[in-house]
């Protein structure tokens, strides 16, 4: 669990470096945005009109003539000779608009904003309504942040040319800057309304209510754009991301294996699709897109220890360790790597080996509950109960926050028997979350034990309320009743639900074949204590009940082979009792049995 946690957390990091990726990448500028369809692509300036571009000729020869040496030295990159140029065919034709255009986007791709702006002025005053002019004052405003002033003419632009979609997606972004989202949203929404089909205005207007987290709307406008141009990569993108925050994650992944086959080899929806289908817990699929992320970038080994991780998740112990020794050989004192590792070895069963890394992530990580914990845990299992105890008893006063503290240490108490002290250390934990379930289940185990059976009971119970779907609880609470033989229906009620929730549980199958003999219905008795023999057959105690259940039966041979089962199993002095007993009485059954009278044909002449 702890594990599974570091790891979400590490994968939801991926993707929120994938949202600003994908929206950095799309608004660097402050105003680009996708193409309205395959071959047009909308321009932050709107392109000159002919009529305009007619209007704006050069009108003298020498103009002209300085005009084509700056176009020539611009395209040679000798922009400040181009400069001169333009100036000289300006004094020449002072009254030409189109070189004052030419010379202010000049200017303004050299950051000379102050001269650019003079020109536009002059300009303007010989057209005060000249919308490549107030656009170009407006760019210039945005670029020195003056946004109010900007904002003024781009409303101005919008009175002389209502359907201008430039101007919209140009004051949208203006509003954005302005961290002004109604603002943004009314005037996308204008645009809209006069160009329904805009694709940058559907998707500008989606980016915006994607990071005001409406991600339904977000939704309808990436959709909405997708439509219009099925193969963008932004919107596509935008809208898959859109559906991860909706957990709609089949739809994302459909997205991104798009956006592979449009963008191919793009490292950054590799990685969207293993994690992706690593949310899916579909370990398999993730791991073939980790190995292609791998292939992509052979010399990135960090992807090794996602690699790692998905092998062991998909129980390949053994290439999980070779893929987590690699990556240590790289990034030694990587804790992930280390903990992975310790876990893959407990799997195989090589506890002693797996001790040795959990030492290392403690001693690079003295704070670490789950290498404490984990090695508490490999004692018990190499049956050094003692050390384990005393390993959970030293987490206690380590980590006395840590719930499972408590849990570990009152079940290495419950496996030692001693139940007293299991008790106090589960109610100690509860003090702390008094609705864990796992505390207060443990707590009715230590109270059964103990012989409080009202309270074990009245454990089992919350437990069940606290968790409607926990089986052994409810199968707690049936065989209790059944064992003396109390409320038999409820038991039967509560066995059944546990079998609901687990058909094939051997002892559960036990439990109902002890409350049908309660009840008195052997057959149906021995019918479940037959099957759960056949999935639990080294469980000392269904021998002894089918022991129990043939006995009542009469059929005393079959009592004593499950009897004897049963102590072969575990030795019991109460099973040994029923056994010799049995064994007596068949044995007396055996010396009191009347010889038969010989047959006619048998007898001597």
């Amino acid at each position: 669990m702890m594990r599974k946690k570091q790891i979400r957390k590490y994968m939801l990091g991926l993707m929120l470096n994938f949202l600003v990726l994908i929206l950095v990448s799309c608004t660097s500028s402050g105003v680009s945005h996708p193409p309205e369809n395959a071959t047009h692509q909308e321009s932050p300036i709107r392109p000159q009109r002919d009529e305009v571009a007619e209007q704006h000729r050069i009108g003298t020869p020498t103009a002209y003539y300085y005009y084509q040496l700056g176009t020539l030295s611009a395209a040679s990159g000798n922009l400040e000779q181009a400069i001169s140029y333009y100036q000289r065919a300006l004094q020449i034709d002072e009254n030409s608009l189109f070189l004052k255009f030419e010379l202010t986007k000049l200017l303004l791709s050299e950051e000379l904003d102050e001269e650019a702006e003079s020109y536009i002025h002059k300009v303007l005053q010989q057209e005060p309504e000249n919308v490549e002019a107030l656009m170009l004052l407006a760019h210039i405003y945005t670029n020195r942040q003056k946004y109010e002033e900007a904002i003024a003419l781009y409303a101005k632009i919008l009175e002389i040319d209502p359907e201008n979609a430039d101007t919209y997606l140009l004051l949208a972004t203006l509003y954005n800057r302005q961290k002004n989202a109604p603002k943004v949203i009314e005037t996308l929404q204008q645009l809209l309304t006069i160009h329904p089909d805009s694709i940058s205005g559907l998707y500008h207007l989606g980016r915006i209510y994607l990071e005001m987290k409406e991600y339904d709307r977000a939704a309808e406008m990436f959709e909405r754009a997708l439509q219009l141009n099925p193969e963008d990569v932004h919107i596509s993108s935008a809208l898959a991301i859109v559906y991860e925050f909706q957990q709609k994650y089949e739809q994302a992944v459909a997205l991104y294996k798009k956006l592979s086959v449009l963008d191919p080899g793009n490292p950054n929806i590799v990685e969207q699709l293993m994690r992706l289908h690593v949310y899916l817990d579909q370990s398999e699929q993730a791991l073939e897109y980790a190995q292609q992320l791998q292939d992509i970038d052979p010399q990135n080994d960090k992807i090794l220890l996602q690699i790692g991780i998905l092998q062991y998740n998909l129980e390949d112990y053994e290439a999980a360790e070779t893929t987590f020794q690699r990556y240590l050989e790289q990034y030694p004192e990587n804790l992930d790597a280390l903990s992975y590792l310790a876990l893959s070895l407990e799997k195989t069963e090589r506890y002693e080996e797996a001790l040795t890394y959990w030492q290392k992530v403690i001693a690079l990580d003295p704070n670490s509950f789950e290498a404490h914990s984990r090695i508490g845990l490999i004692y018990d299992q190499l049956e050094q109960h003692d050390r384990a105890l005393q390993v959970f008893q030293e987490n206690r006063d380590l980590f006395p926050e840590e719930t499972q503290t408590y849990l570990f240490l009152g079940i290495a108490y419950n496996r030692k028997q001693e139940y007293q002290s299991a008790l106090q250390v589960f109610e100690e934990g509860l003090q702390h979350k008094p609705d864990h379930v796992a505390l207060n289940f443990y707590k009715g185990v230590a109270l059964e034990r103990l012989g409080e059976f009202e309270k074990a009971l009245a454990a089992f119970e919350y437990v069940v309320q606290l968790q409607a779907d926990h089986a052994s609880a409810y199968n707690y609470i049936g065989y209790m009743l059944a064992e003396r033989g109390l409320r038999l229906d409820e038991a039967y009620q509560a066995v059944q639900k546990a079998l609901e929730l687990e058909p094939e549980n051997g002892a559960y199958i036990d439990s109902l074949g002890w409350v049908y003999y309660q009840k008195g219905m052997i057959d149906d008795a021995i019918r479940e204590l037959e099957r759960a023999a056949k999935l639990l057959d080294s469980d000392p105690i269904i021998h002894e009940h089918l022991g129990d259940a043939y006995s009542k039966k009469g059929m005393i041979e079959k009592a004593i082979e499950h009897y004897q089962k049963s102590l072969e199993r575990e030795f019991s002095e109460g099973v040994q009792k029923k056994l010799l007993e049995l064994q007596a009485k068949m044995k007396s059954a055996k010396n009191h049995v009347t010889p038969e009278t010989p047959k006619e044909s048998e007898e001597m002449p």
